[in-house]
């Protein structure tokens, strides 16, 4: 990627990048996880979030401090909407939609973001 691209895009506000979020991985068909002997996580409003980033890059950009060891990882988008998703819906862990280093992510509901998920596909239907 290149670092000018990376610059603007991690740059938005939370809000825009999950926008952003959204429109690549129904582009890509692939959402990004961050994983070392299990999946990172990490602490939102007393709950357990799970962070997705749309690229690789990002992610990587990510896998420091705590997640030092981890290494961006590549979750299908099916496997994503019809399995992750519901599964963390039914945990009540919330999605931590594209962090970044200097800056926070969207927290987003399951079902919200695989309703956000569902209404852009249908663009390309």
């Amino acid at each position: 990627m290149h670092p000018e691209k990376f610059k603007q895009v991690a740059g938005l506000s939370s809000v825009e990048r999950h926008a952003y979020f959204v429109r690549k991985v129904a582009d890509t068909q692939e959402v990004w996880g961050l994983h070392r002997d299990g999946w990172a996580t990490a602490q939102v409003d007393g709950k357990v979030a799970i962070p997705f980033w749309p690229e690789a890059a990002f992610a990587q950009a990510c896998a420091s401090g705590d997640w030092a060891d981890f290494q961006p990882h590549a979750i299908a988008l099916g496997d994503f909407l019809n399995k992750w998703l519901p599964g963390m819906a039914s945990n009540g862990q919330p999605a931590s939609v594209f962090p970044v280093p200097q800056g926070s992510a969207s927290i987003a509901a399951p079902v919200d973001l695989l309703a956000d998920l569902r209404e852009d596909a249908r663009q390309y239907e």
